[in-house]
C-alpha cells in the first residue's frame, strides 16, 4: 500500500490554455473534454493517444506534476 506522500508525488494535472491565458486546471482528461464540449477541440479518445503538450488552434493542453 502506498502512502499519501507517494500518491501526491505521482499526481499530475492538466492545464488548459487559450491564447496563453489559463482557462482551467483539471485532475483528469475526461473533465477537460466535458469542459470543452461544444467547442472545437479533440475528443477524449484522440487526446488519450496524443503526446503532451497538445496544441489545437488557439488551445494548448499541458500535463504538469503536482508539487
Amino acid at each position: 500500500m502506498t502512502t499519501y506522500k507517494e500518491q501526491q508525488k505521482k499526481k499530475q494535472y492538466y492545464v488548459l490554455l487559450e491564447n496563453c491565458t489559463v482557462q482551467a486546471t483539471f485532475g483528469n482528461l475526461k473533465k477537460v473534454c466535458e469542459f470543452m464540449n461544444g467547442k472545437e477541440f479533440y475528443s477524449y479518445h484522440t487526446l488519450v493517444r496524443k503526446e503532451f503538450p497538445v496544441s489545437y488552434k488557439d488551445y494548448k493542453l499541458f500535463k504538469v506534476k503536482h508539487y
